[in-house]
């Protein structure tokens, strides 16, 4: 019921901003890139032993970027969820669960020559919840920078695409029952390449993976990694 919920959300979100799209003539001076995204992935925890844990999660989600055509300032947002399963080590035993991802950036875009390059800077949230009768969570959270690229294929209406982020100081906390904090770090990195068609629609594949490194948590045998990695695929529209 859970994941029904959320995937109605997710609906209601996109269709609002497709309808809003449509019906909002666009400035002149601003352009806007929507995608949705399925991402199949793996997760895999680990310690310094070894692998301890792992499951797999196929993360729904949205993809939103405005990007003001004057000033070369704009914001990109970026929202996954889904609902893991196929436990296995120490979670073996979990009943259920979600995974979130996402993130908000400012970013600012030069128009070189043969590339599109943007530098930014914002806030993401990771977030894995396993219940084994009571939930237990996990969450990474902080202020993250970085650099995305986009490299069209001369005479061509494909282009390859990457994207790299990094979060030098997470907030990371671990809850169940009662909750133990530490610091740590995260980076988020993906590669596609991407064909849009004259009238503005995309697809869009290519392969994302993330790493989230923890502190010593209290209570637990972490400091621990956490990956997260996979396949993507993105259908989406360009004005």
């Amino acid at each position: 019921m859970t994941r029904i919920v959320r995937l109605r959300a997710l609906a209601i979100f996109v269709v609002t901003l497709v309808c809003g799209f449509s019906l909002a003539s666009r400035p002149a001076d601003a352009t806007w890139e929507l995608k949705l995204n399925y991402w199949p992935t793996t997760v895999t925890n680990s310690k310094s032993s070894g692998q301890f844990g792992n499951w797999s999660t196929n993360f729904w989600g949205g993809d939103l970027r405005w990007t003001s055509d004057t000033s070369h300032w704009g914001i990109h947002l970026k929202y996954d969820t889904a609902t893991p399963g196929s436990w296995g080590g120490t979670y073996a035993g979990s009943t259920g669960g979600t995974d979130t991802v996402w993130s908000g950036d400012l970013f600012y875009a030069w128009q070189l020559t043969t590339v599109t390059l943007r530098g930014f800077a914002g806030w993401g949230d990771i977030k894995h919840v396993s219940n084994f009768g009571l939930a237990q969570t996990l969450e990474a959270r902080g202020y993250r920078v970085g650099a995305d690229v986009m490299i069209p294929v001369p005479n061509t209406r494909w282009a390859f695409n990457a994207t790299a982020a990094w979060y030098p100081s997470t907030s990371t906390s671990f809850t169940f029952g009662s909750t133990t904090t530490s610091g740590g770090n995260a980076t988020d990195f993906g590669a596609s390449v991407q064909y849009m068609w004259p009238r503005g629609w995309l697809v869009e594949g290519g392969y994302r993976w993330i790493t989230e490194n923890t502190g010593a948590l209290p209570n637990t045998v972490c400091p621990c990694t956490v990956r997260t990695s996979g396949p993507f695929f993105d259908v989406g529209y360009h004005m």
